[in-house]
């Protein structure tokens, strides 16, 4: 198999290296790290207890406890010395801001900000959150999923400014997205500091490596990615997902039992060991692409060798998941007779950051050639 890991290349300004990653490049699609979340198997290098929750016949299993999810010892701080430190921001707003050279107090307002801060183990750092999903503590520890939270649609930008201002952070780290508002920015720029980075999926490793370099951790960011790079390489050599035929299905309360939408981060990592998908699911770059013309159908779509059903994201979605794996449509898939269905959790697959991607590459590696157990 060629080995496609991406040359790392020394960013001009910035001091550390930077993980290059080319979205058609398979191995750098989804790297990511965690040392928890669900998987339907325990973990090899890391031994954790196993909590399994039974759907109508379908268990869920999380291969890791949330209070083992962040790293037990903060990365240390990079930068010595007094005075602030120039780094880039994605905007609205200023292209570079200066922000402390080792933050204390740190107000994480979006999902990336907070996992990218527990892969550091900077837990005891964070002020206040912002974004998380309802479900998060499945795989994140209660030191970040309890911290205040800033409603960013409160009515005005000041009222968020002034929620904010109520935690006293030193610096803040704000998800940008397409209805990111300039005032908004400016309101929490008057706060404190406020870096901004993309939240697109797509870019969960640049937005990894941004975020590290806000926390005053560069080189510990891209030591995270590094390591995600050679799990994807254990997934590849261990699993061989190339051989299997993986259907990725979200099971929801409103769209019913649907495939997966390409752009989140469990199929871009399915993506990035280079696992076979059901000719109606292929995927590159996080876009769906028509089947091959040798492709033999398959029947339904949702078919394939193994399935991993995403499950959760609200208070009714289990009831939901259980209707859904009782129908005569759920129960007529090869893959759902064979036993080789996996429940996994909503916030992890289709998360954002290293400690959620991680748990999906355990979970890949771990069950892609195994059979579920009994329900």
């Amino acid at each position: 198999m060629t080995d496609s890991v991406p040359p790392l290349h020394r960013h001009p300004g910035r001091g550390y290296g930077r993980l290059a990653v080319g979205l058609a490049v398979p191995l750098t699609l989804g790297l990511a790290l965690s040392a928890c979340g669900p998987s339907p198997v325990d973990m090899v290098e890391h031994p954790v207890t196993t909590t399994p929750s039974r759907m109508a016949g379908e268990e869920l299993q999380r291969s890791a406890e949330p209070e083992d999810s962040c790293a037990e010892e903060p990365a240390p701080a990079e930068f010595t010395g007094t005075g602030d430190r120039e780094v880039p921001s994605i905007g609205p707003g200023s292209e570079t801001v200066e922000v402390p050279r080792a933050p204390e107090r740190i107000l994480a307002l979006g999902v990336g900000a907070v996992d990218v801060a527990c892969a550091l183990g900077l837990q005891q750092l964070m002020v206040g959150t912002s974004g998380l999903p309802w479900d998060a503590d499945v795989y994140l520890p209660g030191p970040l999923t309890e911290l205040p939270e800033v409603n960013l649609s409160a009515p005005s930008p000041s009222e968020v400014a002034t929620a904010s201002r109520e935690l006293n952070p030193d610096l803040i780290v704000l998800a940008g997205t397409e209805d990111l508002e300039d005032e908004l920015v400016e309101a929490l720029t008057s706060v404190a500091p406020t870096v901004v980075y993309d939240a697109d999926t797509l870019e969960w490793t640049e937005a990894t490596e941004l975020i590290s370099d806000a926390y005053g951790r560069p080189r510990a960011g891209g030591d995270i990615l590094l390591d995600v790079i050679e799990r994807s390489r254990m997934t590849i050599a261990a699993a061989t997902p190339s051989d299997s035929w993986v259907s990725l299905v979200s099971v929801s309360r409103s769209g019913g039992a649907q495939v997966q939408d390409p752009d989140t981060l469990g199929s871009l990592l399915l993506e990035s060991v280079e696992a076979g998908r059901p000719p109606a699911q292929r995927t590159r770059d996080g876009e769906r692409i028509p089947p091959l013309p040798e492709s033999p159908a398959l029947g339904d779509e949702l078919d394939g060798d193994v399935i991993f059903a995403v499950v959760g994201g609200g208070p009714s979605e289990a009831d939901a998941a259980r209707e859904i794996f009782a129908s005569d449509r759920w129960t007529d898939l090869d893959a759902v007779g064979a036993k080789r269905i996996f429940v996994v959790d909503r916030a992890v697959w289709e998360g954002s950051g290293p400690v959620a991607a991680r748990a999906v590459l355990e979970d890949i590696r771990k069950s892609i050639n195994g059979i579920a157990p009994d329900g």
